[in-house]
């Protein structure tokens, strides 16, 4: 075999092995959804069918250790003292640990484990927060061309099909969004940070919508699953948007 020869078999199976990764890597959404199918409306959350979302952000959250030669062990012996933490009841975000400043500072923001070098990196949690905020109930528009989904906290519009570069916490993402068959789905792909994916399906009464929400894992953190079961509503969004507000409480 000719050295022209294996070059060019070498460069096809590159262009072979590109292109497999492509299709691999690449999901395959559509542009339109099947015929007469629609998840626009209005719709509630539903407490009972859904993730907690606290436990889960609280099951993201790595546990305090103790250190060795750290306090008395021993029945009745005292341990290290508690965090000072701020719960804010009216958000999703979970509670912030002041005894560092509210972020103990290291690699990407996070203090490192000396202790074990394995563990160093421990990112932020700043995508999954960010995913389940405004979550209490959604209003979704949809078109030929967009579909636009409104929550208590963003206002996203889509148009299925088409690859986008966003806005993310650590920088920007390439998005995609589209049709799967009845589901309506967004990819979110980072440069930096977690890949998170999102679905919208029907139920086949037409009268709830799950959601599921999928983070991938990073450093120390878990992926992270949340499965969220909403009612269809004739509810106005702006009554619903002022019912939220007058649950909370009054400020200074």
């Amino acid at each position: 075999m000719t050295q022209t020869l294996k070059a060019c078999l070498g460069s096809f199976y590159s262009c072979l092995c590109l292109a497999t990764l492509a299709a691999c890597t690449t999901p395959s959404l559509h542009e339109q959804p099947p015929p007469a199918f629609s998840i626009a409306g209005v719709w509630e959350l539903n407490p009972a069918l859904s993730s907690d979302a606290d436990k889960v952000l609280a099951s993201l959250q790595p546990k305090p250790r103790q250190r060795k030669g750290a306090g008395n062990s021993g029945p009745g012996a005292a341990g290290p003292p508690a965090p000072e933490v701020i719960n804010d009841p009216t958000t999703d975000l979970p509670p912030v640990d002041t005894s560092a400043g509210g972020r103990n500072i290291g690699l990407y923001g996070y203090a490192d484990d000396r202790e074990n070098p394995r563990n160093q990196y421990r990112p932020p949690i700043d995508f999954q927060t960010n995913v389940l905020q405004g979550g209490q109930w959604l209003k979704i528009r949809q078109t030929d061309t967009e579909v636009s989904i409104v929550n208590a906290a963003t206002s996203r519009n889509f148009t299925p099909g088409e690859r986008s570069v966003v806005s993310v916490p650590s920088g920007v993402a390439d998005q995609v969004a589209g049709w799967s068959g009845r589901d309506f789905r967004i990819y979110l792909n980072p440069q930096v940070g977690p890949r998170v994916n999102e679905t919208y399906t029907l139920s086949a009464d037409g009268r709830q919508l799950l959601v599921h929400i999928d983070v991938a894992s990073e450093g120390r953190n878990k992926a992270m699953k949340v499965t969220r079961t909403y009612d269809r509503s004739t509810r106005d969004p702006a009554s619903l948007r002022q019912t939220l507000e007058q649950t909370l409480p009054p400020t200074d």
